[in-house]
């Protein structure tokens, strides 16, 4: 009996650490567990507005945004979760729909990507053209509006004075990505003569072009830089409903490109809280609202590019 305890306490031990290898490969969420892959060094996000699938995808107005998704992964049953534009992103920031309509001086209280990012202490910021200045109170100014900017909208952030401040003028983005300060979590919201919503197709994607050229040319590109395009919503409101009805804002371009990103179309329903979803399960975060809903899947091209991401 002596030589077996020792044998049967390495076996005990075996098991535990397999247990514990399985648990430290989970995120906690509503839904099912992802494997955590490793996190990317920079992941970007470019919201454009007010366009269906069937308007940019193929268009000759749009010649960059076609060539960036023959280049990387574009999501073809990609939906925007609701109309009109301000609950998209705050759907995309917070997992749930709080604000429904387009409003201004009104506001949502609750967690955030913002709260999940900093207590893992992972930077992050916003940069929106035409705002004024960090973290600008103003309903508009020239064609920046708040309608697009889900962050002045959030009391967590817009009431805490050192997340307010990493909400800032776009003019901040060139200075920041030539001085290697990028973050690592950024937003990038054209404003609305560059984002299709009131100019030109072609304005915005020639504005895009540069943008992602400026992002190829710099070191931060040649690391694991994942950037995300989509849209907030759709012009069409599509009888076509998406993921359990969490996608009834019409089907939308989203691409998914950067140096680790395969080739290719993937046809599995998305929505904005997939998006998430895919940005908390790239750096190990629990899942929010309905990014964690089993409705709501996980993009592989963004949480884990790998060739044998699951």
């Amino acid at each position: 009996m002596r030589n077996q305890r020792p044998l049967a306490l390495l076996s005990l031990m075996a098991v535990l650490a397999v247990a514990a290898a399985a648990w430290g490969s989970q995120t906690t969420s509503g839904g099912r567990a992802d494997r955590l892959a490793r996190p990317p060094d920079h992941l970007v996000v470019v919201m454009e507005e007010n366009h269906s699938f069937e308007q940019i995808i193929g268009s000759p107005a749009a010649p960059f945004l076609n060539r960036l998704a023959a280049d990387g992964t574009l999501l073809t049953q990609y939906y925007a979760i609701t109309h009109p534009s301000l609950p998209n992103y705050v759907a995309l920031l917070s997992g749930r729909t709080p604000i429904e309509n387009n409003c201004h001086a009104c506001a949502f209280a609750g967690p955030t990507l913002v709260d999940q990012l900093e207590a893992r202490h992972i930077s992050w910021a916003a940069y929106f053209q035409g705002l004024p200045r960090p973290c600008s109170t103003v309903a508009g100014s020239g064609a920046y509006t708040e309608a697009v900017d889900p962050f002045m909208h959030a009391v967590d952030i817009r009431h805490h004075p050192s997340r307010c401040d990493r909400v800032l003028p776009f003019r901040r983005f060139h200075p920041d990505l030539a001085a290697g300060r990028l973050p690592t979590v950024v937003f990038v919201m054209p404003d609305l003569h560059h984002e299709m919503h009131s100019g030109p197709v072609q304005v915005a994607d020639a504005w895009l072009q540069r943008l992602v050229e400026q992002l190829q040319a710099s070191p931060v590109w040649r690391s694991d830089t994942r950037l995300v395009v989509t849209f907030d919503e759709s012009t069409r409101h599509d009888v076509r409903i998406c993921c359990a009805g969490l996608g009834r804002g019409g089907r939308i371009p989203t691409i998914i490109a950067g140096p680790r990103i395969p080739q290719g179309r993937d046809p599995t329903p998305y929505t904005h809280y997939s998006l998430l979803r895919s940005i908390e399960a790239a750096f190990g975060l629990p899942f929010l609202g309905h990014a964690g809903d089993p409705a709501t899947t996980t993009i592989p091209a963004l949480a884990d590019p790998s060739p044998n991401a699951a």
